[in-house]
Protein backbone atom coordinates (compact mmCIF):
# COMPACT_ATOMS: atom_id res chain seq x y z
CA UNK A 1 0.00 0.00 0.00
CA UNK A 2 1.11 3.56 -0.72
CA UNK A 3 0.14 6.47 1.53
CA UNK A 4 0.72 10.16 0.87
CA UNK A 5 0.67 12.36 3.99
CA UNK A 6 -0.08 16.04 3.45
CA UNK A 7 1.06 18.52 6.10
CA UNK A 8 2.81 21.86 6.55
CA UNK A 9 5.13 23.48 9.06
CA UNK A 10 3.03 26.03 10.97
CA UNK A 11 4.52 24.69 14.18
CA UNK A 12 6.09 21.23 14.09
CA UNK A 13 3.16 19.26 15.56
CA UNK A 14 1.45 18.56 12.23
CA UNK A 15 4.69 17.27 10.71
CA UNK A 16 5.39 15.20 13.83
CA UNK A 17 1.96 13.56 13.54
CA UNK A 18 2.61 12.80 9.86
CA UNK A 19 6.01 11.33 10.77
CA UNK A 20 4.43 9.10 13.42
CA UNK A 21 1.84 7.74 11.00
CA UNK A 22 4.48 7.23 8.30
CA UNK A 23 6.66 5.36 10.79
CA UNK A 24 3.77 3.04 11.69
CA UNK A 25 2.93 2.35 8.04
CA UNK A 26 6.52 1.59 7.11
CA UNK A 27 6.64 -0.91 9.97
CA UNK A 28 3.86 -2.72 8.07
CA UNK A 29 5.88 -2.62 4.81
CA UNK A 30 3.76 0.17 3.34
CA UNK A 31 5.23 3.04 1.34
CA UNK A 32 4.64 6.41 3.02
CA UNK A 33 5.73 9.85 1.86
CA UNK A 34 5.11 13.25 3.45
CA UNK A 35 4.59 16.42 1.44
CA UNK A 36 4.39 20.06 2.54
CA UNK A 37 1.34 21.32 0.66
CA UNK A 38 2.43 24.96 0.85
CA UNK A 39 5.42 24.05 -1.32
CA UNK A 40 3.33 22.36 -4.00
CA UNK A 41 2.38 25.48 -5.98
CA UNK A 42 4.45 27.63 -8.34
CA UNK A 43 5.84 29.50 -5.37
CA UNK A 44 7.09 27.58 -2.37
CA UNK A 45 5.56 29.62 0.44
CA UNK A 46 5.80 27.25 3.41
CA UNK A 47 8.82 29.00 4.95
CA UNK A 48 7.19 32.43 4.65
CA UNK A 49 3.84 31.30 6.06
CA UNK A 50 5.51 29.37 8.87
CA UNK A 51 7.74 32.34 9.68
CA UNK A 52 4.75 34.66 9.82
CA UNK A 53 2.92 32.19 12.07
CA UNK A 54 5.92 31.95 14.39
CA UNK A 55 6.30 35.73 14.55
CA UNK A 56 2.65 36.34 15.41
CA UNK A 57 2.39 33.60 18.02
CA UNK A 58 5.65 34.52 19.76
CA UNK A 59 5.60 38.32 19.47
CA UNK A 60 1.94 39.22 18.89
CA UNK A 61 -0.19 36.64 20.73
CA UNK A 62 -3.07 39.10 21.08
CA UNK A 63 -3.30 39.37 17.31
CA UNK A 64 -3.30 35.58 17.04
CA UNK A 65 -6.11 35.42 19.62
CA UNK A 66 -8.19 37.83 17.54
CA UNK A 67 -7.50 35.86 14.35
CA UNK A 68 -8.39 32.56 16.02
CA UNK A 69 -11.66 33.91 17.38
CA UNK A 70 -12.49 35.33 13.96
CA UNK A 71 -11.82 31.90 12.49
CA UNK A 72 -14.21 30.31 14.99
CA UNK A 73 -16.94 32.76 13.96
CA UNK A 74 -16.61 32.47 10.18
CA UNK A 75 -15.86 28.74 9.96
CA UNK A 76 -18.96 26.79 8.96
CA UNK A 77 -19.93 23.64 7.02
CA UNK A 78 -22.47 25.79 5.15
CA UNK A 79 -20.02 28.19 3.49
CA UNK A 80 -16.38 28.56 2.52
CA UNK A 81 -13.99 30.96 4.24
CA UNK A 82 -11.22 33.00 2.59
CA UNK A 83 -8.77 30.43 4.04
CA UNK A 84 -10.43 27.71 1.95
CA UNK A 85 -10.00 29.69 -1.27
CA UNK A 86 -6.37 30.47 -0.46
CA UNK A 87 -5.72 26.74 -0.13
CA UNK A 88 -7.54 26.17 -3.42
CA UNK A 89 -4.92 28.28 -5.22
CA UNK A 90 -2.28 25.55 -5.24
CA UNK A 91 -4.74 22.65 -5.57
CA UNK A 92 -4.08 22.07 -9.27
CA UNK A 93 -0.36 21.47 -8.82
CA UNK A 94 -0.99 19.42 -5.68
CA UNK A 95 -3.39 17.27 -7.71
CA UNK A 96 -0.66 16.66 -10.30
CA UNK A 97 1.74 15.49 -7.59
CA UNK A 98 -0.91 13.23 -6.06
CA UNK A 99 -1.51 11.64 -9.46
CA UNK A 100 2.22 11.04 -9.97
CA UNK A 101 2.56 9.35 -6.58
CA UNK A 102 -0.60 7.23 -7.09
CA UNK A 103 -1.40 6.71 -3.40
CA UNK A 104 -3.98 4.24 -2.12
CA UNK A 105 -4.91 6.66 0.65
CA UNK A 106 -4.35 10.34 1.43
CA UNK A 107 -3.83 11.58 4.99
CA UNK A 108 -4.22 15.24 5.96
CA UNK A 109 -2.63 16.26 9.26
CA UNK A 110 -3.30 19.97 8.70
CA UNK A 111 -6.47 21.85 7.88
CA UNK A 112 -4.73 23.56 4.92
CA UNK A 113 -4.21 20.21 3.20
CA UNK A 114 -7.72 19.05 4.11
CA UNK A 115 -9.20 22.13 2.44
CA UNK A 116 -7.04 21.80 -0.66
CA UNK A 117 -7.91 18.12 -1.02
CA UNK A 118 -11.60 18.95 -0.63
CA UNK A 119 -11.31 21.42 -3.53
CA UNK A 120 -9.44 18.81 -5.59
CA UNK A 121 -12.19 16.24 -5.00
CA UNK A 122 -14.86 18.72 -6.03
CA UNK A 123 -13.07 20.09 -9.10
CA UNK A 124 -11.16 17.10 -10.45
CA UNK A 125 -13.20 14.18 -9.11
CA UNK A 126 -10.32 12.68 -7.11
CA UNK A 127 -11.46 9.21 -6.02
CA UNK A 128 -8.87 8.21 -3.43
CA UNK A 129 -9.78 7.56 0.24
CA UNK A 130 -8.98 10.72 2.21
CA UNK A 131 -8.51 10.77 5.98
CA UNK A 132 -7.96 13.73 8.30
CA UNK A 133 -5.94 13.48 11.52
CA UNK A 134 -6.73 16.10 14.17
CA UNK A 135 -3.67 17.10 16.19
CA UNK A 136 -5.42 19.08 18.95
CA UNK A 137 -7.86 18.14 21.71
CA UNK A 138 -10.52 20.34 20.14
CA UNK A 139 -12.22 20.83 16.79
CA UNK A 140 -10.18 23.77 15.55
CA UNK A 141 -11.65 26.19 12.99
CA UNK A 142 -12.05 25.20 9.33
CA UNK A 143 -12.06 21.40 9.73
CA UNK A 144 -15.81 21.57 9.14
CA UNK A 145 -15.21 23.16 5.72
CA UNK A 146 -13.47 20.00 4.51
CA UNK A 147 -15.16 16.94 3.05
CA UNK A 148 -12.98 13.92 3.75
CA UNK A 149 -14.02 10.27 4.18
CA UNK A 150 -12.94 9.87 7.80
CA UNK A 151 -11.56 12.05 10.60
CA UNK A 152 -9.31 10.53 13.26
CA UNK A 153 -9.79 12.46 16.50
CA UNK A 154 -7.95 12.32 19.84
CA UNK A 155 -10.71 10.98 22.10
CA UNK A 156 -14.26 9.64 22.10
CA UNK A 157 -14.98 12.41 24.63
CA UNK A 158 -14.65 14.85 21.71
CA UNK A 159 -17.18 13.14 19.43
CA UNK A 160 -19.99 15.54 20.25
CA UNK A 161 -17.78 18.60 19.80
CA UNK A 162 -16.64 17.56 16.31
CA UNK A 163 -20.15 16.45 15.32
CA UNK A 164 -21.56 19.70 16.69
CA UNK A 165 -19.35 21.62 14.26
CA UNK A 166 -20.97 19.81 11.35
CA UNK A 167 -18.69 16.80 10.74
CA UNK A 168 -20.91 13.69 10.38
CA UNK A 169 -20.56 11.47 13.44
CA UNK A 170 -20.23 8.33 11.32
CA UNK A 171 -17.02 9.78 9.85
CA UNK A 172 -15.35 10.26 13.25
CA UNK A 173 -12.82 7.67 14.41
CA UNK A 174 -11.59 8.28 18.00
CA UNK A 175 -8.14 6.68 18.10
CA UNK A 176 -5.81 9.33 19.57
CA UNK A 177 -2.95 11.58 18.54
CA UNK A 178 -0.05 9.64 16.98
CA UNK A 179 3.48 9.92 18.39
CA UNK A 180 6.70 8.36 17.17
CA UNK A 181 8.15 5.22 18.77
CA UNK A 182 10.86 7.20 20.60
CA UNK A 183 8.09 8.45 22.89
CA UNK A 184 6.58 4.99 23.38
CA UNK A 185 9.84 3.55 24.67
CA UNK A 186 11.43 4.46 27.97
CA UNK A 187 15.05 4.30 29.06
CA UNK A 188 16.18 4.31 32.72
CA UNK A 189 16.26 7.78 34.22
CA UNK A 190 19.90 7.41 35.27
CA UNK A 191 20.96 6.50 31.71
CA UNK A 192 18.96 9.38 30.23
CA UNK A 193 20.56 11.88 32.59
CA UNK A 194 24.02 10.61 31.79
CA UNK A 195 23.29 10.91 28.07
CA UNK A 196 22.51 14.62 28.40
CA UNK A 197 25.05 15.52 31.06
CA UNK A 198 22.50 16.15 33.82
CA UNK A 199 23.91 15.54 37.29
CA UNK A 200 21.19 16.57 39.77
CA UNK A 201 18.75 14.07 41.28
CA UNK A 202 15.91 16.58 40.69
CA UNK A 203 15.40 17.49 37.05
CA UNK A 204 12.76 19.70 35.42
CA UNK A 205 12.33 19.84 31.66
CA UNK A 206 10.94 23.09 30.23
CA UNK A 207 9.74 23.09 26.62
CA UNK A 208 8.61 26.02 24.50
CA UNK A 209 7.98 24.18 21.25
CA UNK A 210 9.98 24.65 18.08
CA UNK A 211 9.67 28.44 18.48
CA UNK A 212 10.80 28.71 22.10
CA UNK A 213 7.45 30.23 23.03
CA UNK A 214 6.44 31.44 26.49
CA UNK A 215 8.09 33.01 29.52
CA UNK A 216 10.81 30.38 29.51
CA UNK A 217 13.52 32.41 31.26
CA UNK A 218 11.22 33.46 34.11
CA UNK A 219 9.94 29.91 34.48
CA UNK A 220 13.46 28.48 34.59
CA UNK A 221 14.64 30.97 37.22
CA UNK A 222 11.51 30.34 39.31
CA UNK A 223 12.02 26.57 39.34
CA UNK A 224 15.66 26.86 40.37
CA UNK A 225 14.71 29.22 43.21
CA UNK A 226 11.86 26.98 44.38
CA UNK A 227 13.91 23.78 44.41
CA UNK A 228 17.54 24.53 45.35
CA UNK A 229 20.02 22.06 43.92
CA UNK A 230 17.80 21.12 41.02
CA UNK A 231 18.63 21.46 37.34
CA UNK A 232 16.35 22.72 34.59
CA UNK A 233 16.84 21.32 31.11
CA UNK A 234 15.41 23.83 28.62
CA UNK A 235 14.45 23.06 25.04
CA UNK A 236 14.89 26.37 23.25
CA UNK A 237 13.82 25.13 19.82
CA UNK A 238 15.05 27.36 17.00
CA UNK A 239 15.09 30.45 19.22
CA UNK A 240 18.77 31.42 19.34
CA UNK A 241 18.21 34.45 21.56
CA UNK A 242 16.45 32.28 24.15
CA UNK A 243 19.33 29.77 24.08
CA UNK A 244 21.81 32.57 24.82
CA UNK A 245 19.74 33.95 27.72
CA UNK A 246 19.18 30.52 29.28
CA UNK A 247 22.92 29.80 29.05
CA UNK A 248 23.51 32.68 31.48
CA UNK A 249 21.45 31.05 34.28
CA UNK A 250 23.33 28.86 36.76
CA UNK A 251 21.62 25.48 37.04
CA UNK A 252 19.95 25.74 33.64
CA UNK A 253 21.01 23.43 30.80
CA UNK A 254 19.81 24.75 27.42
CA UNK A 255 19.33 22.63 24.30
CA UNK A 256 18.83 23.82 20.75
CA UNK A 257 16.22 22.28 18.44
CA UNK A 258 16.65 18.51 18.58
CA UNK A 259 14.89 15.41 17.34
CA UNK A 260 16.02 13.56 20.48
CA UNK A 261 13.25 14.82 22.77
CA UNK A 262 11.98 11.42 23.92
CA UNK A 263 15.12 10.40 25.87
CA UNK A 264 15.32 13.92 27.33
CA UNK A 265 11.82 13.45 28.75
CA UNK A 266 13.02 10.20 30.33
CA UNK A 267 15.59 12.23 32.27
CA UNK A 268 12.95 14.53 33.80
CA UNK A 269 10.97 14.27 37.02
CA UNK A 270 8.48 16.87 35.78
CA UNK A 271 7.86 18.30 32.30
CA UNK A 272 6.60 21.85 31.80
CA UNK A 273 5.42 22.52 28.26
CA UNK A 274 3.19 24.79 26.29
CA UNK A 275 0.08 22.73 25.50
CA UNK A 276 0.59 21.98 21.83
CA UNK A 277 -1.38 18.90 20.84
CA UNK A 278 1.71 16.87 19.90
CA UNK A 279 4.16 18.09 22.55
CA UNK A 280 1.59 17.50 25.28
CA UNK A 281 0.74 14.03 24.00
CA UNK A 282 4.41 13.09 23.75
CA UNK A 283 4.94 13.97 27.42
CA UNK A 284 1.79 12.15 28.52
CA UNK A 285 2.66 9.05 26.52
CA UNK A 286 5.99 9.07 28.38
CA UNK A 287 3.95 8.98 31.62
CA UNK A 288 5.80 11.95 33.10
CA UNK A 289 4.03 14.37 35.50
CA UNK A 290 3.24 17.36 33.32
CA UNK A 291 2.46 21.05 33.82
CA UNK A 292 0.88 22.87 30.88
CA UNK A 293 1.73 26.54 30.83
CA UNK A 294 1.76 29.67 28.63
CA UNK A 295 -0.53 28.41 25.83
CA UNK A 296 -0.74 30.06 22.45
CA UNK A 297 -4.25 31.59 22.43
CA UNK A 298 -6.93 29.39 20.88
CA UNK A 299 -6.44 25.67 20.42
CA UNK A 300 -3.65 25.37 22.99
CA UNK A 301 -5.93 26.84 25.64
CA UNK A 302 -8.50 24.23 24.67
CA UNK A 303 -5.85 21.49 24.84
CA UNK A 304 -4.92 22.59 28.34
CA UNK A 305 -8.54 22.68 29.47
CA UNK A 306 -9.27 19.19 28.14
CA UNK A 307 -6.12 17.49 29.46
CA UNK A 308 -6.44 19.08 32.90
CA UNK A 309 -10.12 18.08 33.05
CA UNK A 310 -9.21 14.38 32.73
CA UNK A 311 -6.34 14.70 35.24
CA UNK A 312 -3.61 13.79 32.73
CA UNK A 313 -1.84 17.13 33.31
CA UNK A 314 -2.27 20.31 35.32
CA UNK A 315 -2.80 23.69 33.68
CA UNK A 316 -1.07 26.71 35.23
CA UNK A 317 -2.09 30.04 33.74
CA UNK A 318 0.90 32.02 35.07
CA UNK A 319 4.54 31.46 35.92
CA UNK A 320 4.08 31.46 39.69
CA UNK A 321 1.37 28.79 39.51
CA UNK A 322 3.46 26.70 37.12
CA UNK A 323 6.42 26.72 39.52
CA UNK A 324 4.18 25.84 42.45
CA UNK A 325 2.50 22.96 40.59
CA UNK A 326 5.81 21.59 39.32
CA UNK A 327 7.29 21.61 42.82
CA UNK A 328 4.20 19.84 44.17
CA UNK A 329 4.45 17.11 41.53
CA UNK A 330 8.15 16.68 42.31
CA UNK A 331 7.67 16.43 46.08
CA UNK A 332 4.29 14.68 46.35
CA UNK A 333 4.64 11.11 45.04
CA UNK A 334 0.93 10.43 45.49
CA UNK A 335 -0.05 13.42 43.39
CA UNK A 336 2.39 12.47 40.65
CA UNK A 337 1.20 8.85 40.64
CA UNK A 338 -2.45 9.90 40.37
CA UNK A 339 -1.58 11.96 37.29
CA UNK A 340 0.37 9.20 35.57
CA UNK A 341 -2.53 6.79 36.20
CA UNK A 342 -4.84 9.23 34.41
CA UNK A 343 -2.35 9.39 31.54
CA UNK A 344 -2.43 5.60 31.24
CA UNK A 345 -6.23 5.60 31.30
CA UNK A 346 -6.91 8.30 28.72
CA UNK A 347 -3.83 8.71 26.47
CA UNK A 348 -2.98 5.85 24.11
CA UNK A 349 0.65 5.00 23.53
CA UNK A 350 -0.11 3.03 20.38
CA UNK A 351 -2.26 5.56 18.50
CA UNK A 352 0.23 5.68 15.62
CA UNK A 353 0.10 1.91 15.09
CA UNK A 354 -3.68 1.86 15.43
CA UNK A 355 -4.02 4.67 12.87
CA UNK A 356 -1.70 2.79 10.51
CA UNK A 357 -3.83 -0.35 10.85
CA UNK A 358 -6.99 1.68 10.27
CA UNK A 359 -5.59 3.27 7.11
CA UNK A 360 -4.55 -0.09 5.68
CA UNK A 361 -7.94 -1.67 6.38
CA UNK A 362 -9.84 1.40 5.13
CA UNK A 363 -7.90 1.52 1.86
CA UNK A 364 -8.45 -2.22 1.32
CA UNK A 365 -12.17 -1.95 2.01
CA UNK A 366 -12.54 0.93 -0.44
CA UNK A 367 -10.75 -1.07 -3.14
CA UNK A 368 -13.06 -4.03 -2.60
CA UNK A 369 -16.08 -1.72 -2.69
Amino acid sequence: MKCLLLSTATGQGHNAAAAAVAEALRAENCAAETMDVLNSGKRKVSRKVSGLYAHITVHEPRIFRVLYRAGEKISSPKRRSPIFYLNALYAGRLYEKICRFEPDVLVCTHIFSAQSVTHIREKYGLDIPCVGVATDYACTPFWEESALDRYIIPSDALMDEFAGKGIPKEKLVPIGIPVRTQFQRKIPKRDARRKFGLSSDRIFLVMGGSMGYGKIRELTAGLLAAVPGSQVAVLCGKNGDLFRRISEITGAVPFRYTDDVGPLMDAADVVLTKPGGLSSTEALVKRVPTVLTHPIPGCEQQNAAFLSSIGAAVFADDTESAVRDARRLLCDAGCAEKMTEAQKKYIRKDAGRRIGDFLIDFAKSRKKG
